[in-house]
């Protein structure tokens, strides 16, 4: 089981949780295939994270050179004297897997604005200097 950035969701991921809302109505059942239409369709939720079966992102070295790759370094030297306190480690080790999926959540982006730039154009951007504005 993974929790991962709604970014990085790819059609035929299973969910190991459901989808829920705030008040606790279940928007997408544990279990479901992932396709392209639902995946949008989260999106549109403002869904940003979901938990699907096995583990189908290496978030290991995603978004190194990131702000939040920055924060999970820092994390060791901040939690420097907690290192006998069970508890302070497991904050330590929440916090640090919140930076990775946000951190891949943000090499993701940036790897889709990158794949969009260099795409062809249909000369549409050609009159605007290719900065797509």
């Amino acid at each position: 089981m993974q929790k991962i950035p709604i970014d990085l969701a790819r059609p035929g991921m299973k969910l190991a949780r459901a989808v829920t809302r705030e008040n606790g109505m279940t928007i997408m059942a544990e279990g479901m295939e992932l396709t392209e239409s639902l995946i949008s369709r989260l999106e549109n939720m403002k869904v940003d994270r979901i938990t699907v079966q096995g583990n189908p992102v290496d978030m290991g070295g995603a978004g190194a050179g990131t702000v939040y790759a920055e924060r999970i370094k820092r994390l060791d030297h901040l939690f420097r004297r907690y290192g006998g306190d069970k508890w302070m480690m497991r904050v330590k080790d929440r916090m640090a897997q919140y930076f990775r999926i946000k951190a891949a959540a943000q090499e993701a982006r940036r790897k889709a604005m990158e794949a969009l730039d260099a795409e062809p154009g249909d000369g549409a951007n050609g009159a605007n200097g290719g900065n797509g504005q």
